[in-house]
């Protein structure tokens, strides 16, 4: 006897978390369709990718493709940052049967050098900081540091962030900080155009208000090469709040679910819903 198909709400986690980071999120999921955080490589413990590991993104889009089960009907995709660009490389392969996105902050800074001579005032600033010469960010040799992982957490968490982290939270970090770095080191030069993202399946982008500049722009961009997404803008809210503030995040997705689903049931013919 041949196992029941069913959809299945895939949480896709960014640089530095884990799938602890859904719990919250993953209780909007609606019933009948399962729910699952897959683990980006490097981040379980029997998986600790040490200082010089070679890494390609190449690499988590197969660790997710494998964590998939075989009973899945159709993909939800909700990610994060990091995860947001897995999700949508996932997507555009087109082989699995994703029927809609949610993504928070999708970061696709690749994308966004590509176009930086067009970038004007603070953002361009920002981005030209960020890869310029003398950036931790573009000096192989400090990756996964702590000078590579106070930068970092800085940049998306405020000046001194790292510095007010207690050490059971710094110490793991340390542990897959090399793997972090290759994933900002990827990111950064990805080759490819936002023209590069399009996608045919229902996509909600998402982000916070008091986002990074380059942030804002991304999801900006990536809207404009997807006419039919719809773009959310959470008051108050920045980069990492759909992990510091779920809760205020949650009704976004749940918002996201009842579209899902309302489209769902109108697609059936009459017939077969009488």
């Amino acid at each position: 006897m041949s196992q029941a198909q069913q959809d299945t709400a895939l949480f896709v986690h960014s640089t530095g978390m884990g799938p602890f980071m859904w719990k919250r999120l993953m209780a909007t999921v609606p019933e009948g369709m399962r729910s699952l955080a897959v683990v980006n490589r490097g981040y379980a413990p029997d998986d600790l990718m040490p200082a010089g590991t070679p890494f390609t993104m190449d690499m988590d889009l197969a660790h997710i493709r494998q964590q998939i089960p075989s009973d899945t009907s159709g993909l939800h995709l909700v990610a994060h940052s990091y995860g947001g660009l897995l999700a949508l490389l996932l997507t555009l392969d087109r082989d699995l049967p994703i029927k809609s996105l949610w993504l928070y902050e999708p970061v696709m800074f690749g994308s966004l050098r590509k176009v930086q001579d067009e970038l004007d005032g603070e953002l361009g600033v920002e981005m030209r900081t960020m890869y310029g010469e003398g950036s931790v960010f573009t000096k192989a040799e400090h990756g996964g540091t702590d000078e590579w992982l106070e930068a970092f957490i800085n940049y998306w968490n405020g000046p001194g962030a790292w510095s007010l982290m207690p050490d059971k939270v710094k110490a793991p970090m340390r542990a897959f900080g090399w793997k972090m770095s290759q994933e900002v080191n990827l990111i950064g030069s990805l080759p490819r155009a936002f023209e590069d993202f399009r996608v045919d399946v229902p996509l909600t982008l998402v982000h916070g208000e008091r986002t990074r500049l380059p942030a804002l722009e991304m999801t900006r961009r990536l809207a404009r090469v997807n006419s039919h997404a719809l773009v959310e803008t959470l008051p108050g809210l920045g980069h990492m709040s759909v992990v510091t503030d779920a809760d205020r995040v949650a009704p976004n997705l749940q918002a996201h679910w009842q579209r899902i689903t309302q489209a769902a049931s109108t697609a059936v013919p009459q017939a077969l819903r009488a």
